[in-house]
């Protein structure tokens, strides 16, 4: 089906819930959709229900009383929630038991390599879009793993690889084609409707439904990278190597991701994830102290961004049982902060196994960054050049849904026991944004938008005066 003719079907789908004057239930909604689009909307028992429901989590998806890949029909006022790569680790945040949009026709990906951007749609991956620049040459700032989708990306943050030379990626996006609350399309640019691209910068589904994204492109797709593996015999020695690296590098073409986990069913493991973002075959200098220790195992080599998150993160592109995640504010690692880590993950997988639960594994990502907001927009996502927090990322996996509440309060309660350590330590506030992306539902808004709050609340009362997006889940702007 035409891209236009999904738009219209989108278009006219919100206008009714903006227009509707009572709620309906999501059952006769969804019967009103079948009326109009015989054949578009799917219920449970098909193949196609199934697909659109389905997350990378089965611990954030919900039974939806039916599922649209496009849409429309009058007077249909029901809760609903949109899908685009369905990575997000909450529930309710793009699923719900109402009527479930799946955007996945809106896949388009683009590359402009005479004006260098990126034209992509909200369901297309990371991986896929990197690829697609490779034949020329170019790269993008994006997620860091595969089957990630774009959607969720550029309208929360979006820390990436390249993020030390090109900043994050809602910093990155030239242009929106959004369909507003009560049904109208509109291009939002910086200058066409700069509080629309404000609220779309870390505003995530408050402000209507976005169909493609614009972004900028960058020259070079080739990358020094790979995962390293390191013994637990040696951690100490980790640690000291990424708190000088945290402090002291400066080279911004060097990404490093350092990853402790614990699991049920097997010893602990740290590993470091190494991106340089340049075409060299030796180690790079400012790996180097990091690489003098003795490895177990070292896959870094010349490839391409697209390849690297293949062969190093290949396994997140198998859908999990239970998925919970959270982020923990710090601007520098020192070595109490990461041996705070450690012990935190031994602890909670401990705790977790000696409570009867399902759980597989914990880990704590550590990224020491730079300068993330090189090059900060006017966002919804405070990100301010005096603060440059990076946000270290907590998830736990786990086999059974009936977990979830309890893994959710566990990611909780040992991030915050992290966080107080990089208070201790003056690289964190108990203030300080949660990067919306990664944060477990449940966060006050306040460390999500920050000052932000009001600013967006008048720009709601404004674009979606009905509160139509209160109908979705998410971190929603109070009206």
């Amino acid at each position: 089906m035409r891209y236009s003719r999904l738009l219209l079907f989108l278009a006219s789908f919100l206008a009714a819930l903006s227009a509707a004057q009572q709620d309906s239930s999501a059952c006769t909604a969804c019967q009103l959709l079948n009326d109009t689009l015989p054949g578009l909307v799917f219920f449970s028992g098909s193949s196609d229900y199934t697909e659109d429901d389905s997350h990378f989590a089965a611990s954030s998806t919900q039974n939806s009383t039916c599922t649209l890949q496009i849409l429309g029909r009058d007077d249909v006022r029901a809760p609903f929630a949109v899908k685009g790569g369905g990575h997000s680790s909450n529930v309710r945040f793009s699923s719900t038991t109402g009527v479930q949009i799946s955007l996945e026709n809106f896949n388009q990906i683009i590359p402009d390599p005479y004006t260098n951007t990126l034209q992509l749609g909200p369901s297309a991956t990371w991986d896929e879009a990197y690829a697609a620049l490779d034949p020329f040459n170019q790269v993008s700032t994006g997620a860091r793993i595969p089957g990630v989708g774009v959607g969720g990306v550029l309208l929360g943050g979006g820390y990436g690889w390249v993020t030390d030379e090109y900043g994050l990626a809602i910093d990155n996006i030239l242009s929106w084609d959004l369909i507003l609350p009560n049904g109208t399309f509109v291009q939002v640019t910086e200058e066409s409707h700069p509080e629309l691209a404000f609220g779309l910068r870390g505003g995530f589904n408050n402000f209507g439904i976005v169909t493609s994204f614009t972004i900028k492109t960058h020259p070079g797709n080739q990358v020094w990278a790979g995962t390293v593996t390191f013994s637990l015999d040696v951690i100490d020695q980790v640690f000291a190597a990424l708190e000088n690296y945290s402090f002291n590098h400066t080279d911004e073409k060097a990404g490093l991701l350092l990853q402790y986990s614990a699991a049920s069913t097997r010893a602990p493991a740290i590993m470091a994830h190494l991106c340089y973002h340049a075409p060299v075959s030796d180690v790079p200098e400012v790996f180097s102290e990091l690489l003098s220790i003795p490895a177990l195992n070292d896959t870094a080599h010349l490839t391409t961004l697209s390849q690297f998150l293949l062969e190093s993160f290949g396994s997140f592109l198998n859908p999990r049982v239970g998925f919970a995640q959270h982020a923990i504010p710090i601007i520098h690692y020192t070595e109490p902060i990461l041996r705070s880590i450690q012990a935190q993950v031994n602890a909670t997988v401990a705790k977790a196994i000696a409570d009867g639960t399902s759980i597989i594994s914990a880990s704590v990502g550590s990224e020491p960054l730079i300068h993330p907001f090189v090059d900060p927009k006017d966002s919804a996502y405070p990100h301010s050049t005096a603060r440059q927090i990076t946000p270290a990322n907590v998830f736990i996996f786990y086999n059974n849904v009936s977990d979830r509440d309890y893994m959710s309060n566990a990611i909780r309660e040992f991030s915050l026991e992290i966080q107080k350590v990089a208070i201790e330590e003056g690289w964190s506030r108990p203030d300080d944004i949660l990067y919306s992306n990664y944060a477990v539902a449940g966060t006050p808004l306040e460390l999500i938008y920050g000052d932000n709050i009001e600013r967006l609340r008048a720009l709601k009362k404004i674009v979606d005066p009905t509160n139509v997006m209160g109908l979705t889940g998410g971190w929603k702007v109070p009206v």
